[in-house]
């Protein structure tokens, strides 16, 4: 393995500093096995540990720590916002329904209660069975496939039993 020289002025470079690939002293490798040091907050100061991974692995790591900062964020203003106005939910002239709107209107959520339901399905149809068939067609042998759902509201709903009767 070769070691690179680091050159002083390459060591005072920003952390942060975004290079465009043409400008990198060292050809990007995603590949490449990186040992870095590892930082434990809940470990003894003197006790020091070090991992190494792909460059990938690394890439994607930072990816998910911006993402986790974002939505940690996201959370500050969300308990702030809660915080403002709980004091204010306590005066006796808020209803109920106000403060559930209120709630509603700030997360962008959309409860839903679910509702059971039973339902029956009859079908009629025709089959066309080959001539050659008619003898030994058997309709418990016979297998339709049924579904159903809902246009309007999200559902789950199974079909149970399907069963055929002839005419």
């Amino acid at each position: 393995m070769l070691l690179k020289k680091w050159k002083a002025w390459e060591r005072m470079l920003p952390v942060s500093e975004v290079l465009t690939q043409e400008q990198l002293s060292v050809p990007y490798n995603p590949n490449l096995l990186v040992t870095y040091k590892y930082i434990d907050r809940s470990a003894p100061s003197d006790v020091e540990t070090f991992m190494t991974d792909k460059v990938t692995q690394i890439e994607w790591d930072l990816h998910q720590g911006r993402q986790d900062a974002a939505t940690a964020a996201e959370r500050r203003l969300d308990i702030s916002w809660l915080e403002e106005h709980v004091a204010e939910w306590y005066d006796p002239n808020y209803s109920k329904e106000e403060v559930l709107q209120a709630l509603i209107d700030h997360f962008q959520i959309n409860p839903t209660k679910q509702v059971s339901v039973y339902g029956t399905v009859t079908f009629s149809g025709t089959i066309n069975i080959p001539l050659s068939e008619i003898e030994d067609f058997d309709l418990s042998n016979v297998t339709i496939d049924a579904e159903v759902s809902s246009y309007e509201y999200e559902a789950d709903l199974t079909v149970d039993d399907v069963s055929l009767e002839e005419n």
